[in-house]
């Protein structure tokens, strides 16, 4: 095993040099540098778990943790932490999301195949074009973390239901791992969640089909389902809840971003954007090796069409999968995305091109296995994936900006664009000046105003009659406001939605804090409860119970 995982490195360094090398880069989503700034300030703040991001709006903040994915910013708080560079911070993570696609992908094969096939898919994995593309055109730090984690969600899955393996598949250990793996996945990328889970569930459905003691396999899966559900409700609860509480839309058209079949046969590269029509200035190419890899399947398929070997079933199953998947992006099934709801979140139909990384990565596996002899075709598919696109692997340019630089440009910029934030609805518009003073009153003065932390400020006020007070803060669910140590109503004001509250006549003490509300509290209980039982199915019974008593 140590021997494949060096062989894996050893083929990862083309890919991952950039990421290692001094020197940053400036992909599309450069924004998720002040995402991962933000998740920091927040946990530093104490939130638990973190919500709001302080500085967001120039300082108004913005719950954007309470509905966009979490974990790449979680994981990139913490190297921003470690190695105190926030572009260091944010290449980690892509440099991380290659080792465990790389790992992942491997077992989940050897479920399957033999060790040159598992290895071979595990290297086409990372060398297919859109990998390049995630990480060092986009910069799609989530999305590229869900790739990376999707083969072990399918590898734990398969431990439960796979037929071929002993009883002891199906055990509240196993059960418990998958479960925190699958929330893994849900934090990384909850939009390509949503584009996996119909293949995700057939392939275990399919599994499940082709067992005799199908009954414990399905109860095996629904209490994966429950106990990942349970984990994640501190997410997806307040998520869904007080979504309809922020406006809704996107930039982003879909129909304006179908790629033309062309363009995935076709190889072609660019760092430009993606725009209506054929005139991409960004690849949509599903990789040349990849191509080859679907060809061979086709060939392999003819000659053992009378097979009712399960890997030759689950391989039909990959490669339907990927017809279906190019079919998607094309324009010709907008009649089928306009009957799914949240389509437009989806905003890009090719970001479908990480699902034919996937099926063809686990059809290289098959064909590698088909196709004597195992190891010459493994060091020939491993070698020409790697040949054909290593050089997609680096940025545009390198650059060599401080963190200061990219911190001033996104929180102290009037010309950078927040689009993505999605205001209340009570906000007519968005702010674009610094806040230089927490709270104003409409007749009367500030006395003064202590920033306790970035999400707790005390302040004291002299009102000369009753009079509105504003904090310069989005009148959103976690905000709350005492007024000499009692908690008062707020409401929102023009044009910012800001949060406002009355005061009578006289001095007072003012405190503005947020908190967890009623609901995400409870959400936080769930998912503390959840963990709870998760550690006891995980950890060995002795640690919890104690030793046993010898006397």
């Amino acid at each position: 095993m140590r021997k494949i995982l060096l062989v894996l490195f050893c083929a990862s360094i083309p890919a991952i040099w950039y990421l290692v090398a001094p020197g940053g880069y400036e992909p599309h989503d450069l924004h998720h540098l002040a995402d991962i700034y933000e998740m920091r300030a927040a946990i530093l703040s104490g939130q638990i778990p973190p919500r709001l991001g302080p500085d967001y709006l120039f300082g108004m903040g913005y719950p954007l943790f309470n509905f966009y994915y979490v974990l790449p910013f979680y994981l990139g708080a913490f190297f921003y932490a470690l190695t105190g560079s926030l572009m260091a911070g944010f290449k980690l993570v892509f440099l991380a999301s290659v080792f465990v696609s790389l790992t992942g992908m491997y077992f989940l094969l050897r479920k399957f195949f033999g060790t040159w096939a598992s290895t071979a898919g595990a290297i086409l994995y990372l060398y297919t074009p859109f990998r390049a593309v995630e990480i060092y055109v986009r910069g799609a730090i989530g999305e590229a973390l869900a790739l990376a984690i999707l083969p072990w969600v399918l590898y734990f899955l398969v431990t439960l239901v796979l037929p071929a393996q002993s009883g002891k598949q199906t055990s509240k250990r196993n059960i418990a791992i998958s479960a925190f793996v699958l929330v893994l996945f849900y934090l990384a990328h909850n939009y390509f969640f949503l584009l996996t889970a119909p293949f995700i569930l057939f392939f275990v459905a399919i599994l499940i089909y082709f067992d005799k003691k199908r009954s414990k396999k399905i109860k095996a899966i629904l209490m994966t389902g429950a106990l990942s559900a349970g984990l994640s409700a501190f997410w997806w609860l307040p998520a869904f809840a007080e979504y309809k509480l922020v406006a809704s839309g996107t930039p982003f058209v879909l129909i304006d971003h179908f790629p033309f079949l062309k363009q995935l046969i076709v190889p072609s590269w660019g760092y430009g954007s993606s725009v209506w029509g054929p005139y991409d200035e960004i690849s949509f190419q599903i990789g040349i090796a990849n191509l080859a890899v679907l060809a061979l399947v086709v060939v392999i398929f003819l000659k053992q069409r009378k097979s009712k070997n399960i890997n030759f079933k689950i391989s039909l199953l990959a490669l339907l999968s990927f017809l279906v998947v190019v079919f998607m992006m094309n324009i010709r099934s907008l009649f089928i995305w306009n009957l799914i709801p949240f389509t437009n979140f989806i905003q890009f139909p090719w970001r479908l091109l990480t699902l034919t990384t996937f099926f063809t990565a686990f059809l290289a596996g098959f064909v590698v296995d088909n196709l004597g002899p195992k190891k010459l075709s493994a060091i020939l598919l491993a070698t020409c994936s790697m040949l054909l696109v290593f050089f997609y692997f680096r940025p545009s340019k390198v650059t060599n900006k401080s963190d200061e630089e990219y911190v001033k440009h996104f929180f102290s910029n009037p010309q950078y664009s927040e689009d993505y934030l999605q205001l209340p609805l009570s906000a007519s518009e968005r702010s674009t000046n610094a806040i230089t003073q927490r709270f104003a009153i409409e007749k009367g003065q500030v006395v003064f105003e202590n920033e306790i932390s970035k999400v707790r400020w005390k302040a004291e006020i002299s009102a000369d009659e009753k009079s509105e007070v504003t904090a310069s803060v989005l009148n959103f669910p976690g905000w709350y406001v005492k007024v000499d140590g009692n908690t008062v109503e707020t409401y929102p004001s023009d044009p910012y939605g800001q949060l406002t509250f009355g005061v009578d006549k006289g001095t007072h003490e003012i405190e503005l804090y947020w908190a967890e509300t009623n609901l995400r509290l409870l959400a936080d209980i769930i998912s503390l409860l959840s963990l709870g039982v998760v550690l006891i199915l995980i950890l060995p019974r002795g640690i919890y119970r104690g030793a046993p008593d010898k006397t």
